[in-house]
């Protein structure tokens, strides 16, 4: 009777242990910049080429978070973008993040899935023939 006292204790030690439940973090202040979901003035430098984000469903640890992405003029013919969410302290990223364009300047990024709290960095890259030519990041605290 007394082992599984002890095999009890553990297992509610180990369930306690798990950490903070997803339903209680929410976006940090790393997101405060933006005005109605809409990161504003935002440019890839090296190509001036200038952007705006629009979250439609903003991170989140509980729901893919997905966004609309509306460049200023359309990319070179041999440029596409690249777009994924990296986790640094932890050396990692998440699933591949789908892209579906819908005309030369507006795209839709969704399947993000941030799959645990922490610091996360948006990466949104200008490739030309496979070769990142720009970057743009952006650091979420979940």
């Amino acid at each position: 009777m007394r082992y599984y006292k002890i095999v009890f204790l553990l297992f509610i030690f180990t369930l306690a242990s798990c950490g903070k439940s997803p339903l209680l973090n929410k976006v940090g202040k790393n997101l405060s910049e933006s005005a109605g979901g809409v990161l504003l003035s935002e440019q890839f430098r090296n190509e001036q080429l200038g952007f705006s984000i629009n979250w439609i469903t903003p991170p989140a640890l509980d729901d893919l978070s997905s966004f609309e992405f509306k460049l200023e003029r359309p990319l070179k013919n041999n440029q596409t973008l690249n777009v994924y969410i990296w986790m640094p302290d932890m050396g990692h990223g998440s699933s591949p993040v789908e892209m579906k364009q819908l005309n030369s300047t507006d795209y839709i990024f969704s399947e993000l899935a941030f799959i645990m709290p922490g610091l996360w960095v948006l990466h949104v890259e200008i490739l030309e023939n496979n070769q990142v030519m720009d970057q743009w990041q952006k650091s979420i605290t979940l």
